[in-house]
């Protein structure tokens, strides 16, 4: 086959269960993915109504769309030149690792994380080297320990995810500043995808380092995860070198709308973060005091379970409710535990409900 030599070897990003497609969409409960569990702002549904009737659907789409990269950089508190926009964050790890990785670069990559990356980076012939945290440790990163594995490893490339999915946790800002610092001729690549329920973000370091990128999405807090928004921040330089092979027409209309769409009306994202986060709080009480340890992670919209060998029974028994959540007992330093993405009071209830039936 006429395959690159790189896909031969390595192991494929892994997607979780398809099925909650094949169910109600009225009676599925969907928390295996940490989407939003509501509708995107009422405004973005005004937006592409009037984007509809302008009838510009037979052209291609805006390719550089000023008021979408002006609205995240103010969003951002950045500078308009230190800003870009891709299809997902996900397209964005592509356009990255073709930029900035070669065949036989070491990287490092901190987990247990998001595969993603991963995936993408060994696709381009790059060695990736695990930095684990344990939940012995509490999932907390030693920046100094890092550093010292970085060179061991001879990585020229850093992969981070905080808050860190599935765990949560949250690096401070001084210890981000550490390893730029430190680490001057290494890429840190900071994946904020959860920056909003945390409201942490190291956007402020992009003036200071060169060898910082930050990625965030539009899929979790502001429910646009089927239309598929990413954006960067970093230094122009940056920027302009994945600008060389980034193709502006693959960003459609409609997701450049709806995104900008939810940018003028945070204060609806605003409130249903703060409605997940109160009840993250209120959930993780209810397990403990049904007996669950659980890892309530500091930042993200979901909590960790530890169910242990009983993982793989106590999904199949949400799924039979169409309450569908992700198993991660089979990934390293994550045995035992399942992730449950957090929703509204009511239906984080029902979930509730459903885990007592298993308990009985």
């Amino acid at each position: 086959m006429f395959i690159n030599k790189y896909l031969k070897k390595m192991k494929p990003y892994k997607v979780c269960s398809h099925k909650a497609w094949e169910v109600d969409p009225c009676s599925v409960l969907k928390l295996d993915w940490n989407e939003a569990t509501i509708s995107p702002s009422p405004k973005v549904f005004e937006a592409i109504e009037l984007e509809a009737k302008q009838g510009r659907f037979s052209w291609y789409p805006n390719l550089d769309n000023e008021e979408l990269r002006s609205h995240i950089a103010n969003y951002s508190n950045v500078h308009e030149e230190q800003v870009e926009y891709f299809g997902s964050s996900d397209s964005l790890h592509e356009y990255i690792a073709r930029t900035f990785l070669d065949a036989d670069q070491s990287i490092t990559i901190v987990g247990p994380t998001y595969d993603n990356f991963r995936a993408v980076a060994e696709s381009t012939g790059s060695e990736v080297n695990f930095f684990y945290l344990t939940a012995e440790a509490d999932y907390t990163l030693k920046a100094s320990e890092l550093k010292t594995f970085v060179e061991e490893t001879n990585s020229s490339f850093i992969y981070l995810c905080s808050p860190n999915n599935p765990t949560g946790t949250v690096v401070p800002l001084e210890d981000i500043e550490y390893l730029l610092s430190n680490c001057p001729d290494t890429l840190l690549l900071l994946d904020e995808a959860y920056y909003e329920f945390n409201g942490v973000s190291a956007a402020g370091l992009i003036d200071k380092y060169n060898n910082l990128i930050i990625t965030r999405t539009f899929s979790k807090a502001f429910g646009l995860a089927s239309f598929r928004v990413g954006y960067c921040l970093a230094s122009p330089q940056i920027i302009s070198a994945m600008n060389i092979i980034r193709n502006p027409k693959n960003i459609p209309t409609l997701s450049q709308v709806a995104a900008l769409a939810a940018l003028r009306d945070f204060d609806y994202t605003s409130k249903y973060v703060a409605e997940v986060l109160k009840t993250k709080a209120w959930f993780g009480d209810q397990l403990i005091d049904l007996g669950y340890t659980t890892w309530q992670c500091p930042g993200g919209n979901y909590i960790l379970l530890n169910v242990g060998s009983e993982a793989q029974g106590f999904v199949a028994s949400l799924e039979m409710h169409n309450i569908f959540i992700r198993n991660y007992s089979h990934v390293k330093c994550m045995e035992g535990f399942v992730r449950i993405t957090i929703g509204t009071e009511v239906q984080m209830s029902r979930v509730l409900d459903c885990i007592k039936q298993y308990n009985k």
